[in-house]
């Protein structure tokens, strides 16, 4: 089988990886920062990159699937809200860079809907027709797999639970609403209250990487899921009490979901998730314990086993039935 190249495009990395969808072996991948703060120019030069990277020493591949950090129209084959990626890539930008690239077809994909599909191909979601994937990272994306295959909605963006409102007079989030789970357990806004802390005095190890916290420009800020984790195990007690509430925030989201939709399966994935076992127990501990009784025994709570690589293999996996099928 020739491979396919699958690319995870999200709002922190890139990562490019040449795959086989019928054994999920990924034979070359290339791994990229998303600079948002370089705008759409500079991304699409950053994705480029990963792609040549990724292509080097392998053969041409018959298509690519690209799982996107926004929501998709997958009639246009066209991103059209990405609140956490340039404003300028909303549209078929991408899709056109890639194809002029590769000379392939492109596929676009919604980021966790692909690696719920590398979930359900390859991982902790192999043999389950039913579940639900919720990825932790720059932002919050969530995606349902319903009898074996994408449950996706009336508009195509089913499963976004960042979007769930949790304060309706809370946060700002990046989509532009009020008090949005995103706002609050994502990555990115627990860094913003990091450095918001540490900018009103609060002592902590990441003074190191940011000097001047300013918690107004946390896509610039060289704090990632490693050195939260360094943070902690380091015994910074501002970085583990924020963690911790961001926990707490993830879990009221996740026993929303599971008093509403009574998953069997939920599977927890994303940089923070991967890389902080704490964040991740806490979290999952707190959203059945503070669930409906009945739907909190019945579900089960799990990590990605493909861990950064779900996205990358799912895309390829779902630009391969793409194909197939003639879209």
């Amino acid at each position: 089988m020739t491979d396919i190249l699958g690319i995870d495009f999200g709002g922190t990395k890139i990562l490019a990886g040449m795959v086989n969808p019928e054994t999920g072996k990924i034979d070359s991948h290339a791994k990229k920062r998303t600079h948002v703060e370089r705008g759409g120019d500079g991304v699409l030069q950053q994705l480029s990159e990963a792609i040549e990277n990724a292509l080097e020493g392998q053969e041409k591949p018959p298509a690519v699937g690209i799982g996107l950090a926004g929501n998709i129209d997958p009639a246009r084959n066209a991103l059209t809200v990405a609140p956490n990626l340039p404003e300028d890539l909303v549209g078929t930008v991408i899709v056109d860079a890639v194809r002029k690239q590769v000379d392939a077809p492109v596929y676009l994909f919604n980021d966790v809907v692909a690696a719920a599909a590398g979930e359900a191909a390859f991982g902790a979601g192999a043999g389950h027709p039913d579940f639900v994937t919720v990825f932790v990272g720059t932002g919050i994306g969530g995606a349902i797999y319903r009898d074996g295959k994408p449950y996706r909605g009336a508009s195509n963006t089913a499963g976004e639970i960042g979007h769930i409102t949790i304060d309706a007079q809370g946060r700002i989030c990046g989509c532009g609403g009020l008090g949005h789970l995103e706002a609050y357990a994502s990555r990115t806004a627990i860094v913003r209250t990091i450095l918001a802390a540490m900018k009103q005095g609060r002592t902590s190890t990441l003074s190191q990487l940011v000097p001047d916290p300013d918690p107004d420009r946390v896509a610039g800020a060289p704090i990632r899921s490693k050195a939260l984790k360094q943070a902690l195990e380091d015994g910074d007690q501002l970085t583990r009490e924020k963690l911790e509430e961001g926990a707490m925030f993830l879990a009221a989201g996740l026993s929303s979901l599971i008093n509403l939709y009574n998953p069997p399966l939920i599977i927890l994935g994303g940089g923070l998730v991967g890389a902080i076992d704490s964040f991740f127990n806490r979290a999952a501990t707190l959203a059945r314990e503070t669930s409906l009784r009945t739907p909190g025994c019945a579900v089960e709570i799990v990590k990605a086993t493909l861990e950064d690589f779900s996205g990358l293999v799912g895309a390829a996996v779902l630009a391969r039935a793409a194909e197939g099928n003639g879209k």
